[in-house]
């Protein structure tokens, strides 16, 4: 019987990730976004709480019945590592695609021309703050931890392969080894 997967599109904001998930999983049916859950509750008294609440129900019904998700994190906290944990213990597959771009002013440029179509808008100071987070948490806890991890570049029009890794592998299978050193400087700042 082929297991459940939970499919995790993760990066830094503005790294493209609603695009990437629309564009390259389209069979993902079950997409859960906290960001268009929340602009979905826009006229309710605390949207980004009634997003949170929602999200985490949605996760946990796929999860007692057992039907592929996927969703969207930055990576920069380590919320998801229970989760992923606790699937991978109920016999889930937890693929991994982070989308990186290789400076904080891309990200910023990417969520104001976002804003200017109408999307939603993150304080300049928490890109700046979840940038390297994202990047050392990929590193350090979840690219060792789910059973694939595809690292993207995905500054450009199409990702490009930076590395992938299998879960409980020490170390990546680098394909680009000049990008793979700047993302790896990227999470200098968060030691």
């Amino acid at each position: 019987m082929t297991p459940p997967v939970c499919t995790l599109i993760a990066g830094p904001n503005g790294a493209g990730k609603t695009t990437f998930a629309r564009r390259f999983l389209s069979d993902h049916r079950n997409f859960i976004n906290a960001d268009e859950l929340e602009r979905n509750l826009a006229e309710s008294p605390n949207p980004k709480l009634l997003a949170g609440r929602l999200f985490f129900e949605r996760v946990c019904q796929y999860r007692a019945r057992r039907e592929d998700f996927s969703i969207e994190t930055t990576l920069s906290g380590k919320t998801h590592l229970r989760l992923v944990e606790r699937l991978l213990n109920d016999g889930w597959q937890v693929e991994l695609f982070y989308l990186w771009v290789p400076r904080i002013d891309i990200s910023i440029k990417r969520v104001a021309e976002r804003v200017s179509l109408g999307g939603h808008d993150i304080p300049h100071e928490d890109i700046v703050r979840r940038y390297p987070r994202s990047i050392y948490n990929l590193l350090h806890y979840y690219g060792l931890l789910c059973s694939e991890t595809v690292c993207l570049d995905n500054s450009g029009d199409v990702p490009e392969m930076i590395s992938r890794q299998r879960g409980g592998e020490a170390k990546p299978t680098i394909d680009n080894w000049k990008t793979y050193n700047l993302l790896v400087q990227g999470a200098n700042n968060e030691r």
